[in-house]
C-alpha cells in the first residue's frame, strides 16, 4: 500500500516503521502514552497512514511574512477578524518602545490572497514580570505562554500556560482568560489556575470556523497535553493528544462541567468521564525522530492546533517536531486519527528557502471555500532562519 506524505512523494506504509501500526492502532490504543510507549519501544505505535486524504503538499518555507513580532500565535476567527495571541515578542506594536512582552494578542485583519492589503493591531500586552493582565501560578522562572483560542458567542477565550523560561522545559499550570470585549481587556480566576501538576497544561481549543458557525454540536471541544508543550529532555516529553468537552460558552471556566475522553465502547462510541484521573488519550504516537545511541529522539506531539475543515468533513492537527511537521486528521474530534503529512526540512542549519517550525497551526479564517487550500502559520528563530513574526505558508491537501 502507498500513500503520499512528504510533499508529494510516496511513502510505503509497510516499509516505513515511524509509520508503521506495530500491530495496535494508535488512535484509538487503550492506555497512557508513558506506559504504551514505553512497553512498544522495540516497535514504536503510530497512527496509521491516511486514506482519506491521499496526498498533501505544503511549501518548503514561509512565504508571507506580517510585519510583526513573536511567535506560536494560535487563533480564533470572530466577525472579520482574526484574533490571535503571541509570545516573546512585540506583537504589531514597534520593537524596542518598551520592555519586550512574554504574552499578547492582537487583531489581523485581510486576507493572504491580498497580502498588502493585511494588517495587524497589537490589543493588550504583558510581562511576567508585571503579570498586570495574565497571572503565573508557579514560583520560580516561569512566564506566560498561549497555547490555545477560541471566539464564541461574543466571548474569546485565551488559554495560557506557565511556561519554564530557563529552559522552555517544563509547563507545570495553565488557566483560561476570557475576554467579552473583543480582546481590549482580560479575566482570568484569581485564586487558582484551571490545571496544574504539568497535567492538561497544554491547552488547545477546536476551532469551528468564524464564532464557531462550523459546529457539528453543541459541545466546545478542549485538547490537552502533559508535561510540555514539545519535546524536551528535561522533562517527561508529550506523547499523548487529550480531550475533553464543555456544554457551552458559559461553562468553559468551571472544571466541574468537563468531561474528557475515556475511550471507545463496543461499538466504537467515545464514552466520556469527569473523573480527571481516568482520562485517555484520542492519540498516542511513540515515533521519534533523529533518534540517536545517545540521543532517544524528538517526540512527535506538540503544541499546535486542531481544526475543522467543514468543506471535507475532516478534523486536522498539526504538530511538529524540532525539524519536522506532523500532520493528523480525523472523522470526529476523538479519532481515529491518521497520519496524513510527514515533512522532514532537515536538520539545522535552514536557510529561507528551505525551513520548518514549531507551534504549527492553520487558522480557519484562511481555508479555501473547497476545503483543500489552506495557510499554515509556524515560527523559528534558533536553526539558521529567524520566523518570529506572524508567518505563513500554503498547505494544500486532497483526497
Amino acid at each position: 500500500m502507498h500513500t503520499t506524505l512528504l510533499d508529494g512523494a510516496p511513502h510505503d506504509a509497510g516499509n516505513d516503521t515511524s509509520l508503521r501500526d506495530a500491530g495496535k492502532d494508535a488512535g484509538f490504543l487503550p492506555g497512557r502514552p508513558e506506559v504504551v510507549c514505553s512497553e512498544l519501544d522495540a516497535s514504536p505505535a503510530s497512527p496509521e497512514p491516511s486514506t482519506f486524504i491521499t496526498d498533501a503538499t505544503v511549501q518548503q518555507s514561509d512565504t508571507l511574512d506580517l510585519r510583526s513580532n513573536g511567535d506560536l500565535w494560535p487563533s480564533c476567527w470572530s466577525g472579520d477578524a482574526l484574533y490571535a495571541g503571541w509570545g516573546d515578542g512585540f506583537g504589531f506594536s514597534d520593537a524596542g518602545s518598551y520592555p519586550r512582552p512574554s504574552i499578547g494578542v492582537a487583531r489581523i485583519l485581510g486576507d493572504p490572497s491580498t497580502p498588502d492589503a493585511m494588517t495587524g493591531e497589537t490589543l493588550v500586552h504583558d510581562r511576567g514580570d508585571v503579570q498586570a493582565i495574565f497571572k503565573v501560578w508557579t514560583p520560580g522562572a516561569y512566564y506566560q505562554k498561549p497555547t490555545g483560542m477560541l471566539c464564541l458567542q461574543g466571548k474569546m477565550f485565551l488559554a495560557v500556560q506557565d511556561l519554564n523560561a530557563s529552559n522552555y522545559g517544563d509547563a507545570p499550570a495553565a488557566t483560561i482568560a476570557m475576554s467579552i470585549d473583543s480582546g481590549q481587556t482580560w479575566t482570568e480566576s484569581a485564586s487558582a489556575p484551571m490545571f496544574d501538576n504539568h497535567e492538561f497544561t497544554t491547552v488547545m481549543f477546536l476551532d469551528y470556523g468564524q464564532d464557531g458557525a462550523w459546529a457539528v454540536d453543541s459541545y466546545l471541544y478542549v485538547y490537552g497535553l502533559d508535561y510540555n508543550w514539545a519535546f524536551t529532555d528535561t522533562t517527561t516529553p508529550p506523547q499523548g493528544l487529550y480531550l475533553a468537552r464543555v456544554p457551552g460558552a458559559d461553562s468553559l471556566l468551571d472544571r466541574s462541567a468537563w468531561e474528557y475522553f475515556a475511550g471507545t465502547d463496543s461499538g466504537g462510541s467515545p464514552t466520556w468521564t469527569g473523573n480527571f484521573g481516568l482520562r485517555l488519550p484520542v492519540l498516542v504516537d511513540c515515533t521519534r525522530r533523529y533518534a540517536t545511541a545517545s540521543f532517544p529522539g524528538y517526540t512527535v506531539i506538540s503544541q499546535g492546533s486542531i481544526v475543522y475543515d467543514a468543506p471535507r468533513q475532516r478534523y486536522l492537527y498539526t504538530s511538529w517536531t524540532s525539524y519536522t511537521f506532523e500532520f493528523y486528521e480525523s472523522p470526529t474530534p476523538w479519532g481515529p486519527w491518521r497520519k496524513f503529512l510527514y515533512r522532514d526540512f532537515g536538520p539545522a542549519p535552514w536557510t529561507d528557502a528551505n525551513n520548518g517550525g514549531y507551534a504549527t497551526s492553520i487558522p480557519s479564517k484562511f481555508i479555501r471555500a473547497d476545503g483543500g487550500a489552506m495557510w499554515l502559520q509556524s515560527n523559528t528563530w534558533s536553526s539558521g532562519v529567524v520566523d518570529n513574526n506572524f508567518a505563513l505558508r500554503t498547505l494544500q491537501i486532497g483526497n
